[in-house]
């Protein structure tokens, strides 16, 4: 960890690139009847981005994610420790024919996604949040555009930027989007489509494979912004099947606040010799919030959440979240 920032430290002396920094902090309070503490204060991210132009059509991004890792304790007390990943190692070519990315890069999976609901710092966006693809990953991108039209298509390892390969196959995604991409900074509207797929061997003979399929649209102007996404995971070898619809809404109530609702629903099915397993999960997560914004660079947002798993123990919490940067 040391190592790392020293690092990052000397790259901003000796470099002429950009630096930048991102921080998730939070309190939380259980409200739940019965509950036997709160998490109280954490700290739950924390980003270092590194950025630097090499030619008119090269440059090179390097990203650091630090957070916890849950290393065990007693019983009935969680024990972590920060743990520093690299996240991103990329270099990108832009040509007459579209943009190359080699390396440690973000997915294409639900890039879109995230920038319609436009507040990781309070949540993740529901891929992510349920781990149905991890959000960065080692390999080969080509990007391209065609009038509002956007495709990319990936070739990666699979296994996700914490983990290193782990199997002879690669993992193939595909994206294509019409409109505007980044809607929490640009008024439009989008919908889009994300598939990725993998395959593995299920035992030592016989070949299975993973699927994702994401649907997704979104629009935003005068301070609104509104999106939706259906999202269906398939793992053929283990007979699993998940799958995530959610929405959500902010309006701009003012130049500093603006009003934050959530919902996801989220149906995990597994099957084993076409017979339901017991452990069958389905809940639907709820935030209503308010996000605000006193200084540049802070972000301040109280909100509740709400948990309604189908067994019927309702979770309640009360959140602030923070997020810091520069």
């Amino acid at each position: 960890m040391k190592k790392i920032l020293l690092s990052l430290l000397l790259t901003i002396i000796y470099t002429q690139g950009t630096f930048s920094g991102l921080t998730y902090f939070d309190y939380t309070y259980d409200l739940t009847e019965d509950a036997e503490n709160d998490d109280g204060f954490g700290l739950k991210r924390v980003y270092f981005t590194y950025k630097q132009d090499l030619s008119e059509n090269i440059s090179y991004k390097f990203q650091t994610d630090v957070g916890q890792l849950e290393v065990g304790g007693l019983e009935g007390i969680k024990k972590t420790q920060f743990v520093a990943y690299l996240k991103k190692a990329q270099l990108d070519w832009e040509t007459l024919h579209g943009k190359f990315t080699f390396g440690m890069q973000g997915m294409n999976i639900f890039n879109v996604t995230e920038k319609t609901w436009g507040f990781r710092f309070l949540q993740k966006s529901a891929i992510d949040k349920y781990k149905l693809s991890s959000s960065a990953d080692m390999g080969i991108k080509y990007a391209g555009k065609f009038n509002k039209l956007n495709y990319s298509i990936m070739v990666t390892n699979g296994s996700g930027y914490k983990q290193s390969e782990n199997d002879q196959y690669k993992k193939t995604s595909i994206q294509v989007v019409y409109g505007e991409k980044k809607l929490v900074k640009n008024d439009g509207f989008n919908i889009g489509l994300s598939f990725a797929s993998e395959p593995y061997y299920h035992t030592e003979t016989e070949k299975a494979a993973t699927m994702l399929l994401s649907v997704y649209s979104g629009y935003a102007a005068n301070g609104l912004r509104i999106g939706a996404e259906y999202d269906r995971y398939r793992d053929v070898g283990e007979d699993i099947s998940r799958q995530i619809i959610a929405g959500y809404i902010s309006y701009e109530l003012s130049g500093k606040i603006e009003g934050i609702f959530y919902i996801d629903n989220f149906d995990s099915d597994v099957y084993y010799n076409g017979n339901e397993n017991e452990d069958l999960i389905r809940k639907t997560d709820l935030i209503v919030g308010v996000n605000y914004k006193p200084e540049k660079g802070l972000t301040i947002a109280p909100n509740l959440r709400i948990s309604k798993p189908d067994d019927g123990h309702e979770n309640t919490m009360l959140m602030l979240n923070f997020e810091f940067k520069f």
